[in-house]
């Protein structure tokens, strides 16, 4: 899985849009809207901010995610 299929999954599973996931991320929406469409990777401080958010919801993380964030 990519990682904007991850961030979609993400959303879907939270049920939460776009604004809502990145006023949790501390980020702007349009951030969101472009990691979901391929159109920018994350920095780092941003990846480990969607693990954390990802890790207290109980949203399993990709492998290959997670060593892409160290």
């Amino acid at each position: 899985m990519d990682f904007s299929e991850f961030v979609k999954k993400v959303r879907k599973d939270l049920k939460v849009s776009q604004v809502d996931l990145a006023k949790a991320l501390n980020v702007n929406f349009t951030t969101i809207n472009r990691w979901e469409n391929n159109r920018v990777v994350p920095s780092n401080l941003a990846m480990k901010s969607l693990i954390d958010y990802c890790q207290n919801n109980f949203i399993d993380i990709p492998e290959e995610l997670l060593k892409q964030s160290e």
